[in-house]
């Protein structure tokens, strides 16, 4: 069986203090698929943890109160938060179901997040008829008009960036947009490797650190 329940499933604790992230990840991954990216972090004085949801069970809303619930009772007072693909607009869904939740967190990072929806989700969901049914949150990801992800609201006063694949087939640079970012930023790799690469490690942090992905 997968994951039932939502939580904090790791956690990595440095001798030094810049700071506290939670790592959300995307569609089909565990949290163990950002434990590559925390390791970076957790070696430049960053406290890590990781959060993990069954990410095909559920819609995305659904999931979104969850994340909302287990952010409400995180011990840590404040934290940045860097998610993967779907788990942007899980954070989306989360703000806007507790938008007090805004006053905790620092900074946040998406990396390769499909805000503006995903043509290859619309894809899938007009091959596939019964696809909804396989990947229950496969609509909310989709790039069509009528697709929950354009009307996803999130607090003002965030300072937010972006890091998108420029070889992603997942998710177009140009559907990884927020009109409210702070600073975008698009780096080689896919949609999943990017999340491996030591650049975007580098970019995580300077942005976590300054509000900015380059001086």
């Amino acid at each position: 069986m997968g994951l039932l329940r939502a939580g904090i499933n790791f956690e990595l604790k440095s001798r030094s203090d810049s700071g506290s992230i939670v790592f959300i990840h995307g569609l089909f991954m565990p949290s163990a698929i950002m434990l590559p990216l925390a390791g970076r972090l957790n070696s430049k004085g960053f406290h890590c943890y990781g959060y993990d949801y069954p990410t095909c069970r559920r819609r995305v809303p659904d999931h979104g109160c969850e994340l909302a619930e287990v952010l409400t009772s995180f011990p840590i007072a404040k934290f940045h938060l860097v998610t993967h693909s779907m788990g942007g607009l899980i954070l989306r869904s989360a703000l806007e179901h507790s938008p007090e939740l805004a006053e905790r967190i620092g900074r946040i990072v998406m990396i390769a997040p499909p805000n503006r929806g995903s043509d290859l989700a619309l894809k899938w969901l007009n091959r596939l008829s019964f696809a909804h049914r396989l990947v229950t949150p496969l609509p909310d990801l989709s790039s069509g008009k009528e697709s929950p992800v354009h009307s996803l609201h999130i607090p003002s006063g965030l300072e937010i960036g972006i890091l998108a694949a420029e070889n992603d087939h997942a998710v177009k640079v140009q559907q990884t947009h927020l009109e409210m970012e702070q600073a975008h930023c698009i780096l080689p790799g896919r949609h999943t490797n990017i999340l491996f690469r030591e650049d975007t490690a580098e970019a995580v942090e300077k942005f976590l650190r300054t509000g900015k992905f380059s001086i």
